[in-house]
């Protein structure tokens, strides 16, 4: 899928591209990866062992979302577009279901499903995006990066229900 995506972009047959891996709780068998027999949701509520363990084979789980998302992005940075290369007029984002830390739907102050404390990359130079920056957004929602995408690529000023926004700091 990552090299349709790149194909499509490259011969101009859309500008615009979704691609979701897998769901968070998709039985996608991790076994694979880390040794247990769970999905990513799973390892990520404990069955992975202590803390350490658990955290660990979640991270295994994410790198390898991030191996294909990384995978995309270099072919984005090897195809040369105008001047200078696909990756100048892409904003491509990453993100998960979710990071850690207070839950405000549950009340929990170290939930799996907060949307606190959760990473979420931003790649390309569409728009006068910053490449190669780390930003804590703290008091920022996971959906003002995706706002900051739309708007480094021409889309209007829009919202997701009470999110609404950009991060500055990215552009």
């Amino acid at each position: 899928l990552c090299d349709l995506i790149h194909m499509a972009f490259a011969c101009d047959l859309t500008q615009s591209a979704s691609l979701q891996f897998t769901m968070f709780h998709p039985w996608l068998n991790m076994y694979p990866l880390v040794g247990l027999q769970s999905d990513l949701h799973g390892l990520s509520h404990g069955k992975g062992g202590s803390t350490y363990s658990g955290n660990t084979k979640v991270a295994m789980g994410i790198a390898w979302h991030m191996k294909h998302f990384g995978y995309l992005l270099q072919k984005f940075k090897d195809t040369p577009e105008g001047n200078g290369k696909m990756i100048d007029n892409v904003a491509a984002v990453m993100l998960f279901e979710a990071g850690h830390g207070y839950s405000p739907e549950d009340g929990l102050a170290f939930s799996a499903h907060s949307s606190e404390n959760m990473a979420v990359l931003i790649a390309g130079r569409a728009g006068g995006l910053k490449a190669g920056q780390h930003v804590r957004a703290t008091g920022k929602h996971p959906g003002h990066v995706v706002q900051t995408a739309l708007k480094a690529v021409g889309s209007p000023d829009a919202s997701f229900g009470e999110v609404s926004g950009t991060i500055p700091a990215l552009l």
